[in-house]
C-alpha cells in the first residue's frame, strides 16, 4: 500500500470484520429465540464447533446470554461489538463523528438487552445502527479507498460465517466477486495463492473446496 500506513488500513479491515461479525451474526441467531418459545432448542455446540469457539455453557439460554452479552469473553459477541467500537474511535479523523455515533448506538443498543428475558427488541436495534452505519460511512466517507478497505473486512467476515456455517451458500460467488473487485479498488496487497483459489471458484463444491475457499478468505491479507 502506497498512500496509507498499514496500522490506519489494519484498523479499518478489522472495523470492517467486525461490524459484519456482529450484524451477521445476530441476524443468524435470530431464529434461535423463536425455537426457544417454541421449544426447540438450537444446536449451541454445532455453531461454536463450526465457528472454533469454546463451549463452557450449560445451557442453551446461559449460551444466549453470555455470547452474545458478556463483554469479558473474548469470543462474544460483545467484545467484538466493543472491537468494533474501539476502532472505530481511533478512526473518528477519518470516518467522522456522525458515522462513528451509528456505532456508540449499536453498542448501548446491545447493553440494553443485558439480563433480557427478551432481547430481540435491542437487538434488532443493535443490528439497525449497525446497517445505519454502513450507509452512513458510504454516503459520508469521500475517500473510496477507506470505504473499500472497510468493506474488505465485510467480506471477509462474511465469507468466513457463511462457509463455517453452512449459510447461505448461493451467495458466496457474488461475496468472493465483490471482495475481488474491492481488493483491487483499495489497493491492498494480498497473497497470490489465496488470490488464485479466490479467482478460480466453481460451482459446486465439496467441503474440501468450502475448507479451501475459508482458508483462502481468511488469509488473504497481513492485516
Amino acid at each position: 500500500m502506497d498512500s496509507m500506513p498499514l496500522s490506519k488500513a489494519s484498523r479499518l479491515f478489522w472495523l470492517g470484520r467486525y461490524y459484519e461479525r456482529v450484524a451477521a451474526t445476530l441476524t443468524y441467531l435470530w431464529d434461535w429465540y423463536d425455537k426457544m418459545i417454541d421449544g426447540v432448542p438450537p444446536d449451541c455446540k454445532d455453531f461454536c464447533r463450526a465457528l472454533e469457539i469454546s463451549y463452557p455453557y450449560l445451557s442453551t439460554e446461559e449460551f444466549l446470554q453470555d455470547y452474545v452479552f458478556d463483554g469479558t469473553n473474548p469470543e462474544s459477541l460483545r467484545t467484538a461489538a466493543d472491537n468494533m467500537l474501539g476502532n472505530g474511535m481511533m478512526l473518528r479523523e477519518t470516518i467522522g463523528s456522525r458515522t462513528l455515533s451509528y456505532l456508540e448506538l449499536a453498542v448501548t443498543a446491545m447493553e440494553s438487552g443485558v439480563g433480557s428475558l427478551s432481547p430481540t427488541l435491542p437487538l434488532q436495534r443493535t443490528i439497525d445502527y449497525i446497517m445505519a452505519f454502513r450507509g452512513c460511512y458510504d454516503d459520508c466517507i469521500a475517500d473510496i479507498e477507506v470505504r473499500n478497505i472497510i468493506k474488505c473486512g465485510a467480506s471477509v467476515e462474511r465469507l468466513s460465517l457463511y462457509l463455517r456455517l453452512g449459510w447461505h451458500l448461493e451467495r458466496v460467488p457474488t461475496e468472493v466477486g465483490r471482495l475481488l473487485y474491492r481488493t483491487r479498488r483499495a489497493r491492498l496487497s494480498a497473497f497470490p495463492g489465496c488470490l488464485q483459489v479466490l479467482e478460480n471458484l466453481s460451482e459446486p463444491y465439496s467441503d474440501s473446496d468450502k475448507q479451501k475457499l475459508l482458508a483462502a478468505a481468511e488469509q488473504l491479507f497481513s492485516l
